[in-house]
């Protein structure tokens, strides 16, 4: 059994002008005679059905931003630490955003639980991070990154909730350039992903956590009731721990419950 997960060194191996998915490309692909190898790249400057989680669907214009996937093989990773792959995608992307922005927006650059990027109250990136399991170990993960680089022309019901670095800087971005700066922050997180390296990326995680510790808004999405609380933060098996005003905290699962967006007239669900 090694003591380390091989390095990620993601590199563009398969680019595409239009693809459904670029996660479905990667899954295929894996699937295949042809496998593909430890950090190779799907790039797609269209995605037709490109998807966030759940039913959720990722607007881009074509050739304006990166929607990317990346493949690795974990070596480490049982099946309950499933969502530190996400976090160290989320991570990544924060970091890639933030240096993109540099000192252009004094907004803050956060993780939303579960797979979202935001500045301040904007939405700018999205990830789905899907899995192959062999028993109780990860087999196989493909990281799906959606960043908004140079988007300008969101939808109407987008214009409030979501942004883009052209939007945030006033300026175009070199896509080839942000994804540069995006897989150099993959590589250097990935090897978080060892053993001994878990308690640390759980603080930087929550360092970064959007809305931890301040009063927010949610709701049941069983049955839509909406409840108030505070999110302290998020467990190993990725349950968001919120706790409620009597004092008790309880933990959800990814589609049990949404956070619903702060504006100036109240909340509104994201």
């Amino acid at each position: 059994m090694p003591s380390k997960n091989t390095p990620l060194i993601p590199k563009v191996s398969y680019r595409y002008d239009t693809l459904a998915s670029t996660n479905a490309a990667a899954v295929a692909a894996i699937q295949s005679n042809h496998r593909p190898a430890h950090g190779d790249v799907f790039w797609a400057a269209e995605q037709t059905a490109g998807r966030g989680q759940g039913r959720n669907r990722w607007h881009s214009t074509p050739g304006a931003n990166l929607t990317i996937s990346i493949v690795a093989f974990p070596e480490l990773l049982s099946a309950d630490q499933l969502f530190s792959l996400t976090q160290i995608t989320g991570l990544a992307v924060r970091e890639a955003v933030q240096l993109a922005i540099g000192k252009d927006t004094l907004a803050p650059v956060t993780v939303k639980w579960p797979n979202d990027v935001y500045v301040g109250n904007r939405k700018v990136a999205g990830i789905l991070v899907q899995n192959g399991l062999r028993g109780q170990q990860i087999s196989w993960s493909v990281m799906g990154i959606g960043l908004n680089v140079n988007e300008v022309d969101f939808p109407g019901h987008l214009t409030g909730t979501a942004t883009s670095l052209r939007l945030l800087t006033n300026k175009e971005h070199d896509l080839s350039a942000v994804a540069s700066a995006l897989f150099q922050q993959l590589s250097l997180h990935y090897h978080r992903l060892d053993p001994g390296h878990q308690e640390a990326l759980a603080a930087l995680y929550h360092q970064h956590l959007y809305r931890r510790d301040l009063p927010s808004r949610f709701e049941l999405t069983a049955n839509g009731q909406l409840f108030q609380g505070i999110i302290r933060g998020v467990q190993q098996n990725g349950q968001l721990r919120i706790e409620q005003p009597v004092g008790r905290e309880s933990a959800f699962s990814v589609g049990e419950i949404r956070l619903l967006h702060p504006n100036q007239n109240g909340f509104t669900a994201q």
